[in-house]
């Protein structure tokens, strides 16, 4: 009994690790798209049961009747995104949200998900740099990134877990463990294709074939024909794509710098180098976690990456690059595990509420920010006069699923980003993340309160 808990021992904390990072946001509202279309769309399944396409009518929770926000005033829309995460998290609804609030039970359904996720980290990291390497592995799982991504909830979370098992069952050349792993991963959304490529770089390094790469390409063309056959139309375009090879090197840079080196990690890269070049490297297992590094660098750093669009913020999906960075840390840790270790740990410490230039998916700022409208909640309640808040405060302010506020806040209104300074009276509400003032920088605006969750800020101004 003894032997075996020593082995799988980096493995029991890891996952304890990545369950407490969700405990520790066990009451964390709902923020972005989480808040605007995942667990809606997990609620209708709650609701009224499956259904393959989950668009068009809001769940009763999101009060339909009531006046919409921006973003749903078309309803609910159709990312062609496969509904396995949405009959998931609708299933933990449906047993659990007479008792619970909704983003509670949200929460509550990523634990198991993170554990997997933490085991796996630690099992990965062994197979790349032995035992010392997968005692490691608390710091991956506290990259963070990650530990936002566990706290949100997104469609991402699966994929994110599921590709580090992927990894693991290719080394292992365990076929159908990577059959069950990746028809399971495109279920929750399509980029688990992706997870064919290091399976292919298996091959070419063995000799040998593998009937399991079909699972992921039969899985996404049986969702295509499912999809067609609902809606019309079988999957989703680009969100964006590079207008010229200059731009699309630029984006490729940027995506390898998030991928590989921000928040610090590029810190770790001399330190592998000099542990491989210490050590006999275990070079099958490099060489495939490499693979798939570099493959979802090559796709994202062509489509979808937002942060090269001309425009005020250069933020992006931090979140669809997940698979690749977690893979990016196990290779900068693997080598010289008990150096780089604890400083990846120190890193991730250091960045953890920090905001970053490429979106509120980079750390906890952007639930921060969610926590610090939660904190204003009361101090708004006791202005006198009108209150006015950006559309992305306002939803949480007027559904209570989201976990900012027990009671809507009807009476309050709702600015956008082109809304003109004379429609505004009253008190201005500025959030850290969401919508930014726009012409009502106009107004001659004076700050009177302020609240501060970590470095996450929600101003109180007063229009004059």
């Amino acid at each position: 009994m003894l032997p075996r808990m020593r082995s799988t021992g980096p493995q029991l904390l890891t996952a304890v690790v990545a369950a407490c990072a969700v405990i520790a946001g066990l009451n964390a509202p709902l923020v972005d798209d989480s808040m605007f279309w995942w667990v809606p769309k997990a609620l209708l399944v709650a609701e009224h049961g499956p259904a393959w396409v989950l668009a068009g009518d809001l769940p009763a929770a999101a009060r339909p009747d009531a006046p919409l926000p921006p973003q749903w005033s078309g309803g609910l829309p159709d990312y062609a995104h496969p509904p396995l995460w949405y009959w998931y998290l609708g299933g933990w609804l449906w047993a659990l949200m007479r008792w619970l609030p909704v983003h509670v039970v949200v929460h509550l359904a990523a634990i198991p998900v993170a554990i997997g996720f933490g085991w796996g980290v630690a099992s990965l990291l062994r197979r790349l740099g032995g035992r010392a390497a997968a005692w490691a592995a608390p710091a991956v799982v506290l990259l963070p990134p990650a530990v936002a991504q566990l706290q949100r909830a997104d469609t991402d979370l699966p994929l994110m877990a599921l590709s580090v098992w992927a990894l693991i069952a290719i080394l292992d050349r365990r076929d159908w463990l990577f059959a069950a792993v990746t028809a399971l991963a495109v279920a929750c959304k399509e980029p688990g294709i992706l997870l064919t490529a290091p399976l292919g770089v298996a091959m070419l390094l063995d000799r040998r074939w593998s009937w399991a790469w079909v699972a992921a390409p039969a899985t996404l063309l049986a969702w295509a024909g499912i999809h067609y056959l609902e809606a019309g139309w079988a999957l989703a375009g680009a969100e964006r794509l590079p207008e010229t090879a200059g731009q699309w090197l630029r984006d490729v840079g940027s995506v390898a710098w998030l991928m590989a080196g921000d928040q610090g990690r590029w810190v770790l890269i001399p330190m592998a180098a000099y542990g491989l070049w210490k050590a006999a490297p275990r070079r099958r297992a490099l060489l495939i976690t490499l693979a798939h590094a570099l493959t979802h660098l090559a796709f994202y750093g062509t489509l979808n990456f937002l942060g090269g669009i001309d425009r005020v913020d250069a933020y992006t999906h931090i979140r669809y690059l997940l698979p690749g960075t977690v893979a990016f840390a196990c290779l900068w840790v693997a080598p010289l595990p008990r150096v780089a270790g604890p400083a990846l740990a120190v890193l991730c410490f250091v960045f953890l509420h920090r905001p970053s230039p490429r979106g509120p998916e980079a750390s906890l700022y952007g639930i921060d920010n969610a926590r610090a409208l939660r904190e204003a909640a009361p101090v708004l309640d006791a202005l006198e006069g009108p209150v006015n808040v950006g559309s992305y405060a306002w939803t949480a302010y007027t559904r209570p699923f989201i976990g900012v506020v027990e009671a809507p806040r009807d009476a309050w209104g709702m600015y956008a980003f082109g809304t003109a300074p004379e429609e505004v009276e009253g008190f201005v509400v500025k959030a850290a993340v969401g919508e930014p003032l726009g012409r009502l920088q106009e107004l001659k605006l004076e700050a009177v309160e302020r609240v501060e969750v970590h470095r996450a800020e929600v101003v109180i101004l007063r229009a004059e």
